[in-house]
């Protein structure tokens, strides 16, 4: 029998693509050639483990109708489904922006992403909340609000505060103080903000009084036993998105900053994030986290799993956005 012909097997299948080296279909992930299309849903061309992009197709129903559900509502491109302070992105959202606070149906996508449904009604506890937006006002006298929109109105609370006094926030940090935000009002939401900005403030203190040069050169003398010897500053973007998509993050760009310093930004939990990383090593400079201190013990390879736990603990603070 000749088997060459199972392996160069070529098929179409659409999938949606959220950016980053792969594309994930129900039981494979398939490397994406170049040049990589715009996120969304394609119509691809397979063949092994390798998939060129054809063209866009609008939303598959029957590619959706079969994943899982999550339902919940809008706040600034994420869904909060109502469980605990959980918030999560959500991919592929209709060019027209959904209102605060409007009713959102998505699917769990192969690769773990929520990628947008439909709509559903809103009811009048919606429309209240987008009023009581408007004042800062806390949600404490408005009755039948389910867990999914206190969570979603005390992020965008904080959000529309954090604009004002133009305090950077995201949608993730804001979570772990949604709940007492939309109870508390604008009062609440200050003084989480200040919080926030202080435990900013000593991070950066912190980093200021670490020697870049002395630490670069004991970073170095560690790896150096295990350093391959492939290991170039011309690689080294190629090396980030491959360290990072073994820990389940998604690369989006890199950028040398000179001695030997690589900025990249990336994506994990839904969230962006951008670090500074030793170009030969990986080793992290800078997290672009609050990570007292320890930034040079991480490496940009088991940097997602530190900075899950800080989402899962609530302790999350960016430092650089």
């Amino acid at each position: 029998m000749d088997y060459t012909k199972f392996l160069n097997k070529t098929e179409h299948v659409v999938l949606a693509y959220l950016g980053g080296r792969y594309a994930f279909g129900k039981d494979r992930r398939l490397t994406v050639d170049e040049p990589r299309p715009h996120p969304g849903f394609h119509r691809f061309e397979v063949k092994g483990k390798k998939a060129r992009a054809l063209e866009a197709v609008d939303s598959p129903e029957a590619e959706l109708r079969d994943l899982p559900k999550t339902r919940g509502h809008h706040v600034a491109g994420w869904i909060a489904p109502g469980h605990a302070s959980g918030v999560a992105r959500v991919s592929l959202l209709p060019e027209e922006e959904p209102a605060p606070f409007a009713i959102l149906r998505t699917r769990r996508w192969h690769s773990g992403d929520l990628v947008f449904e439909s709509l559903d009604f809103d009811g009048e506890v919606e429309e209240e909340a987008r009023l009581r937006l408007e004042r800062l006002a806390p949600l404490t006298e408005l009755k039948g609000v389910p867990a999914s929109l206190r969570t979603a109105y005390g992020c965008a609370l904080l959000l529309a505060i954090a604009r004002r006094e133009s305090v950077p926030l995201t949608v993730r940090e804001a979570a772990g103080f949604a709940a007492s935000a939309a109870d508390g009002g604008e009062a609440v939401a200050r003084d989480v903000l200040r919080n926030i900005a202080e435990r900013r403030a000593e991070a950066t203190a912190r980093a200021l009084v670490h020697d870049r040069d002395a630490m670069r050169a004991q970073i170095a003398a560690r790896a150096r036993r295990g350093l391959r010897v492939d290991a170039t500053l011309d690689n080294a973007p190629f090396r980030a998105e491959a360290a990072l998509a073994g820990a389940d993050a998604r690369f989006l760009s890199s950028r040398s900053l000179g001695n030997g310093n690589l900025e990249v930004a990336f994506e994990f939990m839904g969230e962006r994030f951008v670090s500074v990383v030793d170009a030969i090593t990986l080793h992290v400079f800078d997290s672009g986290v609050c990570l007292a201190g320890e930034d040079e013990l991480v490496t940009l390879e088991s940097l997602p799993g530190v900075i899950r736990e800080a989402i899962e603990t609530d302790a999350l603070v960016i430092t650089r956005h």
